[in-house]
């Protein structure tokens, strides 16, 4: 792979769409903005070495502009019929929610994270949430209903139709849509900021999974146990993310998941206690994994403990940033 100025002229314009979305005084500009995100995504799926990428970009292109489609047709006809205007935000809600790969739009998501490379695979399941979560955040102020089922929904699937894969990078789409349901389940409320936060506080466990899968060039559990360069630096910063990617007490991911279930609780206790109860779909994901990783290990007892960079960051993110968010 080589970085050219089409990679960097494609990364710039997605970067730049992604911050307009955010100052849009207009539902046109919103939508110019979300096609040049799609359209400068291409690219970046196509620098991928892998066997797939014309697949997942045809999946993705198709996904995405009848996505688009919905969209522009929901704010043309909202100012021309007043009387089917509930009926166009209705449409409109679900075109952003088919550009996020949230329920009920989750296979794309899922075959697409499946034909990419692994540095496709993170932008996609980060920077490319974000300015449709920003839409939700910003410019949607009804459907608390609506919002509140899909979330749940998110949380149940994702960690449901993930307990029974075993590509890692169908796990990782999955964890992403259950992480989704965890972000867009306090937009029916006054707190819709703490849902950037979640993304922050995720993005931040799950970048350094992304970039070691991707150095170690892993698919599936496994290839696992037919490669020989994985070092145990990389084997147990990535069991380490995993915990504390699953919320488990007291990593750093479990404090997101802390915030947002307080305000859930005080606003909805059922909807609290249902999340919680699906999670424990997501945990078992997680922990499978987890002990995979482990029995790699034992079963490769040679390896060296290698304090390297990679590491020690690792283990920053999982502990150390834990005192930073309570405060």
């Amino acid at each position: 792979m080589k970085f050219s100025s089409v990679m960097f002229m494609s990364v710039t314009v997605l970067v730049l769409s992604t911050f307009m979305m955010a100052s849009c005084n207009s539902w046109f500009s919103l939508w110019v903005c979300l096609e040049l995100n799609m359209f400068m995504f291409i690219p970046v799926i196509m620098w991928g070495n892998t066997d797939n990428e014309e697949e997942g970009a045809v999946k993705y292109f198709i996904i995405q502009s009848l996505a688009s489609a919905m969209l522009v047709i929901s704010i043309f006809y909202s100012f021309n019929l007043s009387n089917f205007e509930v009926v166009m935000v209705y449409i409109l809600v679900m075109a952003i929610l088919m550009k996020m790969g949230s329920f009920p739009f989750i296979f794309w998501y899922t075959s697409v994270m499946k034909s990419i490379s692994w540095v496709s695979c993170m932008i996609l399941s980060t920077w490319q949430k974000l300015g449709p979560l920003l839409i939700l955040i910003f410019y949607i102020n009804s459907l608390n209903k609506l919002f509140l089922f899909v979330s749940l929904i998110n949380v149940f699937i994702g960690g449901c139709a993930g307990c029974m894969q075993s590509d890692l990078r169908a796990l990782m789409a999955y964890s992403s849509i259950s992480h989704l349901g965890w972000m867009m389940s306090v937009l029916s409320g006054v707190y819709k900021m703490l849902s950037i936060i979640y993304f922050i506080m995720y993005t931040l466990l799950v970048l350094p999974i992304f970039f070691i899968m991707a150095f170690v060039n892993i698919k599936s559990m496994s290839m696992l146990f037919s490669i020989n360069k994985i070092s145990f630096s990389n084997l147990f910063s990535i069991m380490l993310l995993i915990l504390s990617l699953s919320g488990l007490p007291p990593l750093s991911g479990f404090m997101p998941k802390l915030m947002i279930l307080n305000i859930l609780i005080l606003d909805n206790f059922f909807m609290g206690l249902s999340m919680v109860i699906f999670s424990m779909l997501s945990m078992y994901m997680y922990l499978n994994m987890f002990f995979t990783f482990m029995l790699f290990y034992y079963l490769n007892m040679d390896l060296k403990l290698e304090l390297d960079f990679v590491f020690m960051l690792c283990v920053m993110i999982s502990f150390m940033m834990l005192p930073v968010v309570m405060i």
